[in-house]
């Protein structure tokens, strides 16, 4: 296999997966029997209310077993880590500046990390393990925010590159590193339901944020790898 195909290859893959994780977690979020942290009671899912980890959870907050949802967060969830994996060892051979490629190959060793978190999340579920499922969270997080630092800085320094995907993951990264700071700082779910909506919301404009970043750069990848052609 060239190069050119290993790398379209990577780049169809993520794309793919990112799409997956999107409908087998709208899927699961149809699927999830009910209740959150301060309601019990609340039938079927609710967006503002409800954390992703949610959906992975053995029994939902309402104590119905939730098997079916849960085991389409993980299938999402793994076919995004492991597509995550395969995109970001592929990564750094995309630049072709050494202080560039450098810089890719940091970010892929963080994305690589981020990769294996999410992974990690599937397979513990917040209700089984919840000191193993809230680490790999943070450090999920906290991983794919340097991630995007080092790849911003690495487009920067690839003559050549189109600098608007460089703002592009500046932007996501501003974004980013706010929901770090509420999930680590801010006021913690369980003492209010105003708690459970700002953390509960911040992940979810995170997460969807993070999808549309990623095809973005996707895309634009692509587009880099085509140009060669032209400009050798």
């Amino acid at each position: 296999m060239n190069t050119q195909l290993l790398q379209r290859s990577a780049i169809l893959f993520a794309l793919l997966s990112a799409l997956l994780f999107f409908v087998f977690s709208s899927w699961a979020m149809a699927e999830y029997p009910g209740g959150t942290i301060h309601d019990r009671a609340t039938e079927g899912y609710s967006f503002w209310y409800n954390y992703f980890s949610d959906l992975g959870r053995t029994r939902s907050w309402s104590g119905a077993p939730n098997a079916f949802s849960s085991r389409l967060f993980q299938a999402g969830l793994v076919t995004v880590g492991v597509s995550l994996g395969a995109y970001f060892l592929v990564l750094p051979t995309i630049f072709r500046q050494a202080e560039a490629r450098f810089l890719a190959v940091v970010a892929s060793i963080l994305g690589i990390l981020a990769a294996v978190c999410y992974v990690g999340i599937a397979l513990y579920p917040l209700n089984v393990n919840y000191r193993m499922h809230t680490l790999f969270v943070r450090a999920g997080f906290i991983s794919f925010l340097a991630m995007s630092l080092f790849y911003t800085l690495s487009i920067l320094n690839e003559p050549g590159y189109p600098k608007h995907y460089a703002r592009a993951f500046g932007l996501f990264s501003l974004i980013l590193a706010m929901q770090v700071a509420i999930m680590l700082f801010g006021p913690r779910s369980w003492t209010s339901p105003g708690a459970l909506l700002l953390q509960a919301s911040a992940q979810k404009v995170v997460v969807y944020a993070e999808m549309l970043c990623m095809a973005y750069q996707g895309v634009g990848a692509w587009r880099w790898i085509s140009s060669w052609r032209d400009h050798p």
